[in-house]
C-alpha cells in the first residue's frame, strides 16, 4: 500500500540494541470500532499482537477509557498505549510515538433522519466527542479552533456513550475518526449517515509511550516496517477497512 509506505518511511528510523521486557503492558480502550471491537478483536488489537509476536514480547492488554490512557502512561501502569491515538504536536511535547501506521481523519456523523445538511447547520446545537487528555484532545481542539463558538461540544468517556447519545438525539452530531464514522454508517442498522467530508487531523495514528521507552518504540517501528514489507499489514488493513484510503 503506497499510503502506508509514505507514512512508515516518512520519518527517520533509528536502530537500537534489543531492549528486554518481562511483560509489556499495553493500554487500550474497551470499544472503539474498528480499532477495538473487543479485547480480542479490532484492527489495533490485531496489529499490536502481530508486533509483539514479531518482537517475541509477552504483551498484556489493559482496557480502559480513552482519556485514562494518558495518566496510566504517566504513572507507569502501562508501557504503551494504542487505540486510534492521533499523533499531535501537543502530545509530542510529552509523549513519544511510533511511526504512524495510518492517516488520521475526522468525520461528522449524524442520524439518518437528521435535518442537518451541512456543518453550518449545527450552529447552536451540541456536537459530541470522546474525551481526550485533560479535556483537550485532538478532536475537541479541532472543533474549537475551526468552529469557535458555533456549537457546544459535549464530551463522552467512550464510544458507546457517544453513539448512544447520538441515537437518542441528545446531541446533533458526533465528531470522531472517519473509520469509526464509516463503521457506524455501515453497521448501525441504518441509523446513521456521514455529514460533510473527512478532515485531516494531526500526523497520523500511532502507538504512544513515554520517552523512557524510546528503545521499545524503535523496535516497534522495525516490526511495522517488516509487516508492511511482507504484506501482513495490507492484509490486516483490508480486513478492517477494505479499500478505505
Amino acid at each position: 500500500m503506497k499510503l502506508l509506505k509514505a507514512l512508515l518511511f516518512s520519518l527517520p528510523f533509528l536502530f537500537s540494541t534489543t531492549f528486554t521486557y518481562a511483560t509489556v503492558r499495553v493500554g487500550t480502550v474497551f470499544f472503539f470500532p474498528p480499532f477495538v471491537t473487543s479485547l480480542n478483536e479490532g484492527f489495533d488489537i490485531e496489529l499490536v499482537r502481530s508486533i509483539c509476536q514479531r518482537l517475541n514480547l509477552s504483551c498484556e492488554l489493559q482496557p480502559m477509557d480513552f482519556n485514562k490512557l494518558f495518566p496510566a502512561l504517566d504513572n507507569g501502569s502501562i508501557d504503551l498505549a494504542i487505540g486510534g491515538i492521533v499523533i499531535s504536536q501537543i502530545r509530542q511535547q510529552k509523549y513519544d510515538f511510533s511511526l504512524p501506521y495510518m492517516l488520521s481523519k475526522g468525520q461528522f456523523l449524524v442520524t439518518q433522519n437528521s435535518n442537518v445538511q451541512t456543518v453550518n447547520d449545527l450552529k447552536g446545537q451540541k456536537v459530541g466527542v470522546i474525551k481526550g487528555e485533560q479535556d483537550n484532545g485532538v478532536f475537541i481542539s479541532y472543533l474549537n479552533d475551526n468552529f469557535p463558538g458555533q456549537f457546544s461540544v459535549s464530551q463522552f468517556d467512550d464510544m458507546e456513550d457517544l453513539i448512544t447519545a447520538l441515537s437518542a438525539n441528545q446531541i446533533s452530531a458526533a465528531f470522531t475518526h472517519e473509520s469509526t464514522a464509516l463503521y457506524w454508517q455501515e453497521n448501525g442498522g441504518g441509523q446513521f449517515k456521514l455529514l460533510a467530508g473527512p478532515v485531516l487531523l494531526g500526523q497520523g495514528i500511532g502507538i504512544m509511550a513515554l520517552p523512557k521507552n524510546a528503545a521499545l518504540l524503535q523496535q516497534i517501528n522495525q516490526a511495522l516496517q517488516d509487516l508492511e514489507k511482507d504484506g501482513s499489514y495490507l492484509n490486516l488493513y483490508q480486513t478492517y477497512f477494505g479499500n478505505e484510503k
